[in-house]
């Protein structure tokens, strides 16, 4: 027999990553509709431009922590939850820009 589970912090969890969807959506929606962004983001990180490729993502309202790399074919992005809040999930996702 299996013991009674604790859906809290399965829950909570679920609902913590509803807002790293958010910023990713809001990544991914800028990235797609505004070619001049685009541009800019692909030329500071083929500079290996680290910390203005961070500033600009974090310029278009991502709350989020996020982690970024990227290598000629790839930008790494992983979001967490904010500082002071329960780091409970993540979320990782890769753009191909070759």
């Amino acid at each position: 027999m299996y013991p009674n589970v604790d859906i809290t912090q399965f829950t909570q969890s679920a609902k913590a990553i509803q807002k790293l969807l958010k910023d990713a959506t809001t990544i991914s929606t800028k990235i797609a509709n505004d070619p001049t962004f685009a541009k800019q983001l692909m030329e500071k990180a083929q500079q290996s431009k680290q910390e203005e490729v961070q500033k600009q993502l974090q310029s278009i309202g991502i709350e989020s922590e996020m982690k970024i790399s990227f290598n000629p074919n790839t930008i790494h992005i992983t979001l967490s939850p904010k500082k002071g809040e329960s780091p409970c999930c993540q979320l990782t996702f890769f753009l191909y820009w070759r």
